[in-house]
């Protein structure tokens, strides 16, 4: 049913395996190779039948695998490449508030804030329709709250001038959404603002 040949399977048919059996160290430096196939040579990502588009879900995909292994600073290889790579507004703020959620979780406050910028920036001037809608779905859902929690770590890091300028940019984004996507929202915003009341 699923043919013969091993070699025939995705690579992470394996490191999944490996994964489940408690081989973490195997799957790991496997992953790191395929990274690395691809960061050496981004051709390997062309479309087969269509040469000048890129299928990057390989990338998304090698991120999720190096967190779930406990590995971000391999993920945050793989993601940040993933980011550059993408072609619409969407693609692109989706890909950098995923880079700022794993820069945040790694403890890489400054460069989590960069994202979150690059992602405020795709919004801001998309340069086509892919994101019309973005402030009534969870995608702007998911970029509120990165925003607070971005906020209430570099609150906790003592970064309080930083802390309060993002607060400020948290709360342009929320001004944004619908309804509906801000509801979920708000107890985490009240909550960042009040962390970065105390700490004044």
């Amino acid at each position: 049913m699923f043919g013969s040949d091993p070699s025939d399977e995705p690579v992470s048919t394996w490191t999944d395996l490996a994964r489940d059996q408690g081989m973490t160290d195997l799957a790991r430096v496997t992953l790191i190779r395929e990274l690395d196939d691809i960061v050496m040579d981004q051709s390997r990502l062309r479309r087969p039948g269509a040469p000048g588009t890129l299928d990057t879900a390989p990338l998304s995909g090698l991120a999720r695998d190096f967190e779930e292994l406990g590995d971000l600073p391999q993920a945050l290889r793989a993601q940040r490449l993933y980011a550059a790579l993408q072609e619409t507004a969407w693609d692109r703020a989706s890909a950098w508030r995923t880079l700022a959620r794993l820069e945040r979780e790694a403890g890489r406050l400054p460069q989590a804030v960069n994202s979150l910028t690059a992602v405020r920036d795709a919004l801001a001037t998309p340069g086509e329709d892919s994101l019309r809608h973005w402030h009534r779905v969870n995608l702007g859902r998911f970029i509120a709250e990165e925003h607070y929690r971005l906020t209430l770590a570099l609150a906790d890091a003592g970064c309080l001038d930083e802390a309060r300028v993002l607060l400020t940019a948290a709360d342009a984004v929320l001004g944004e959404l619908s309804d509906n996507a801000a509801k979920g929202v708000r107890e985490l915003a009240e909550r960042a603002a009040a962390r970065v009341g105390e700490a004044d």
